[in-house]
């Protein structure tokens, strides 16, 4: 590292390498007839040098479809467009950068949140600060984590519940839209007899239901203690979203249906959701997501940190930006997807302790990413700028 370089001053990004890199769940997921099992996950890894040889790592979790963008089209857009143009600029700055971007593709947010996380962690390591001190200041250190529960029965969660539960876990979300209706509000009904109000439940269809039968399924639930119910219909269909949120005592929480700051507005002008289900990289990074909280803030609507199935950059990043949102619901948060997969070139998962997950105190991001632990995970990689 040059000792002549201002530390406290934006040094031109000279590197840039990219890892698509690929895992196993170590339990396949169940999801809603939309999604069907998954049992691995692929994501694309960057890592960026400036000229000081400081590095930051970012992370993009495209799902097709899920998201409008595989990782292999991160990957390629990365490549042809937008780290080009960051090598080219003299001094990146992550909010002028995150512009750039915009200016450059009107979509790509996965990508786009990949640059935009690299760019703060490497900021965060010049400056010797948090990403949460860049984004405003930590509120809290730490959160409540919640479990998902696959598509299934109350049974197949009771088993599941109970094993978590003696870990701390005091949170789950049903995976729900692949069976009947009438049976998934049975299982709710089911689970809370058993479990009271021991913990918080969580009802996801992923888009699974017709309007009609999220109509059947909110009315089932109707005196139930769920916290909300995440993404019922298709995530184009917002007017039927609003008509299903006025009807309803319980909150409706808004996942695949936002994506951008102009969705998030128009969500919350139809009031079609009383949560907003906030994903760093879906949401295009966290000063991108952080715009989308503080819209929610404005009109009264609560903010859920999830998940996409996420290495440790990613949930690194998006910890970071929970930890300074003043309007988080109160329930736990999808900090575990780590936990869930076969191997993880982080050290996130160390963060979670008792189903907690606590802000860690170093620099930038805060973690340890294993290069090398990486570079074998790869399934494709490229660089760009200079040689090592």
């Amino acid at each position: 590292m040059a000792a002549s370089s201002a530390m406290t001053t934006m040094a031109p990004v000279v590197a840039a390498e990219l890892f698509e890199v690929e895992a196993a769940f170590a339990t396949p997921y169940k999801l809603s007839k939309n999604y069907g099992t998954l049992a691995t996950t692929r994501a694309v890894m960057l890592k960026l040098t400036d000229a000081d040889g400081v590095v930051g790592w970012g992370e993009a979790n495209p799902m097709k479809p899920f998201t409008a963008e595989s990782p292999a089209e991160s990957a390629a857009v990365l490549q042809a467009t937008l780290l080009p143009a960051l090598l080219r600029d003299p001094g990146p700055e992550t909010g002028r950068s995150d512009a750039l971007c915009d200016a450059l593709l009107p979509d790509h947010l996965c990508a786009k949140g990949a640059v935009s996380m690299a760019l703060l962690d490497l900021t965060g390591k010049r400056l010797k600060v948090s990403v949460a001190t860049l984004l405003g200041g930590a509120l809290r250190d730490s959160l409540p984590v919640l479990w998902p529960l696959g598509s299934g029965t109350a049974a197949d969660d009771s088993a599941v519940i109970d094993e978590r539960a003696a870990q701390g876990f005091a949170s789950f979300m049903l995976k729900m839209g692949s069976a009947p209706v009438a049976e998934e509000v049975r299982r709710v009904a089911e689970l809370e007899a058993r479990y009271g109000n021991k913990i918080t439940l969580i009802a996801d269809a992923n888009q699974g239901w017709t309007h009609a039968e999220a109509a059947e399924f909110l009315a089932g639930v109707s005196g139930s203690r769920l916290a909300f119910v995440e993404q019922p219909v298709a995530k184009h269909d917002l007017e039927g979203m609003a008509q299903l949120a006025a009807g309803s005592q319980l909150p409706l929480s808004a996942d695949e249906a936002l994506t951008s700051l102009a969705e998030a507005a128009r969500i919350a002008s139809l009031g079609a959701a009383r949560v907003f289900s906030i994903k760093s990289s879906k949401n295009g990074g966290p000063l991108r997501a952080q715009r989308i909280a503080a819209l929610a803030q404005a009109f009264g609507i609560g903010c859920y940190m999830n998940s996409m199935l996420e290495f440790g950059i990613t949930q690194a990043a998006s910890l970071q930006h929970a930890a300074v949102i003043p309007n988080l619901v109160d329930a736990g948060h999808a900090f575990m997807s780590t936990l869930r997969l076969a191997e993880d070139p982080t050290d996130f998962s160390a963060l979670v302790r008792g189903g907690v997950v606590h802000l860690p105190r170093g620099p930038g991001l805060g973690i340890e990413v294993d290069e090398d632990h990486v570079r074998r995970m790869a399934v494709n990689s490229l660089r760009l700028g200079a040689a090592p």
